[in-house]
C-alpha cells in the first residue's frame, strides 16, 4: 500500500481535525453537508467530542454557545445558508462575548460547480460581514491546520466567533 499524500483531501480532513483537538474543541455540533462531512465524521468517531447533529444551524448556534457557558470549547459545522438563518444567534454571541467556531461550507469560496448554492454563498460572508465576525477562505491545504489553529486563538482569547469558510475542493477525496 502506497503511502497517503499528505497533500490530499483526506490528509488535509484529519489534520483540520487534529488542529481542533490541539486547540481545546471538545464539543460540535453541525448540519451534515457534502463538504465538511469529513470533519464531521471524524469529530463524532473522536471519543473526547461530545457531538450533536441539529436540525437547523440556528439551533445549532444556540447549541454551541450553550455548551461553551457550560464549559465546553465548542465548533459548529454548515453551509452558508445556514449562516443565514443564524443572524440573530450570532448577534448575541458577538455581544455576550460567548467564543465560537464556525467551519462554513458552499460560500463565497471559489470552486461552487452549482448555481443553486448562489444564495448560500452570498449568505455566509454577509451575515459575518455584517455582524463584523472575523472570517477567513482556507484556500490552500498546507495551511488549514495552522488557520483552524489561529482561528481558535482569536475565538478564545478574543470571545468572539469566528468563522472559516471551506471551499468544496479542500476536502475532496476524503
Amino acid at each position: 500500500m502506497a503511502p497517503e499524500d499528505p497533500s490530499s483531501g483526506p490528509a488535509c480532513a484529519r489534520a483540520v481535525h487534529a488542529a481542533l483537538r490541539a486547540g481545546g474543541v471538545n464539543f460540535a455540533v453541525s448540519l451534515p453537508d457534502s463538504v465538511l462531512h469529513p470533519v464531521d465524521r471524524l469529530l463524532a468517531d473522536d471519543p473526547a467530542v461530545e457531538t450533536y447533529v441539529c436540525s437547523r444551524e440556528d439551533e445549532g448556534v444556540a447549541m454551541a454557545v450553550g455548551a461553551y457557558l457550560g464549559g465546553k470549547v465548542p465548533v459548529a459545522l454548515m453551509e452558508g445558508s445556514g449562516v443565514g438563518y443564524c443572524g440573530l444567534i450570532l448577534a448575541r454571541a458577538q455581544i455576550q462575548r460567548t467564543p465560537l467556531l464556525m467551519l462554513v461550507s458552499h460560500n463565497a469560496a471559489l470552486g461552487e460547480a452549482f448555481d443553486f448554492h448562489g444564495a448560500s454563498r452570498a449568505a455566509a460572508e454577509g451575515v459575518l460581514r455584517g455582524l463584523g465576525i472575523p472570517h477567513v477562505v482556507i484556500t490552500d491545504r498546507g495551511q488549514a491546520p495552522l488557520l483552524v489553529q489561529q482561528a481558535l486563538v482569536t475565538v478564545l482569547g478574543q470571545k468572539t466567533v469566528v468563522g472559516i469558510l471551506v471551499p468544496p475542493y479542500l476536502f475532496a477525496g476524503a
